[in-house]
């Protein structure tokens, strides 16, 4: 059995035990199939910190989590820019999947390993539906994350609002919702249980989005399994096994050396991690000191002699 590595991002602070085990099962792997790790765009922040984050007027709001279970209402702007360089980092890491567990952010990202992004993953599925004259519902945390546009000529929605955690909101989204023929609860954080609960009270077949990131992994985990084995070993392999002393090499001393490898310049390096090309030549600097390299062609050629021995 092959085993996988995944980093799951949310936009609040991690660990998520509400969500990501949740997820986890939705996929259908099997157990050891998976080795997750999880991250939050807020992660490390204090109240003072999260609080400069909050929505400014006329800017996308979303809803998120903190460790201590507080509910806090965060800018999109603010979130990007927290994400940016998370998702880079991450993308140095040798991670074989990144799932962002997020609707309503819109921002595409660019990156070498595969990405699931839960709003994308919603929209394809919405655009998948040709149902005619059917309408869907659509439920969502926030009244501000209604989209005024319709989701394709075919499909009519009708909205309602429900907070994850409030049953009173759910009856009255249900009520809302009664004339649909089929129910999208927009939100990650909404659970299983909520669907099923939601699904008795209106007889409408419910979807989470959940579900729909859990089977877009699926898929993804099913695209790794059938990929070739790759014919020579990459840079994170290869670090490893080169002569001297790496292990002294922080985390983003190995990004900065990887992406050095891979050939990237300083500004690349710099705009994928979310650092200026100066701090990229001071990382590059302390690299050449501990691995005792006189410049970067040098560390190429102890590679090849790496790869071919």
């Amino acid at each position: 059995m092959n085993r996988y590595r995944i980093a799951f991002v949310t936009i609040g602070q991690s660990p998520r035990g509400d969500m990501v085990p949740e997820v986890l099962a939705l996929t259908g792997a099997e157990a050891g199939e998976i080795d997750a790790c999880e991250h939050g765009a807020l992660d490390g922040l204090d109240d003072t910190a999260i609080a400069e984050g909050a929505p400014r007027q006329r800017e996308p709001v979303l809803l998120t989590r903190l460790a201590d279970g507080r509910r806090v209402r965060v800018g999109a702007g603010f979130l990007g820019r927290r994400l940016e360089p998370l998702l880079h980092r991450l993308d140095g890491e040798g991670h074989d999947l990144i799932v962002l567990l997020s609707t309503s952010l819109f921002q595409p990202y660019r990156l070498r390993t595969p990405l699931v992004h839960a709003q994308q993953a919603v929209d394809a599925w919405i655009g998948a539906l040709v149902m005619g004259e059917a309408r869907l519902g659509v439920i969502h945390s926030l009244v501000e994350q209604h989209r005024t546009s319709a989701h394709g000529a075919l499909i009519q929605t009708a909205r309602a609002v429900a907070r994850e955690d409030d049953l009173e909101t759910l009856d009255e989204a249900a009520q809302r919702l009664a004339a649909t023929n089929l129910i999208l609860m927009h939100s990650v954080g909404y659970t299983e249980a909520m669907a099923q609960q939601l699904a008795a009270r209106t007889q409408k077949p419910v979807v989470t989005a959940r579900r729909i990131v859990a089977s877009a992994v699926r898929l993804q985990l099913l695209i790794l399994a059938t990929r070739p084995a790759p014919e020579a070993e990459g840079p994170h392999a290869l670090i490893e096994r080169l002569p001297g002393p790496t292990e002294t090499l922080t985390p983003r001393e190995r990004e900065v050396l990887t992406a050095m490898l891979e050939g990237e310049g300083n500004k690349e390096i710099g705009r994928r991690l979310g650092i200026s090309h100066r701090t990229v030549e001071i990382h590059r600097g302390r690299v050449m000191t501990k691995l005792s390299a006189g410049s970067a062609v040098e560390l190429m050629r102890r590679l090849m002699l790496v790869r071919n021995a």
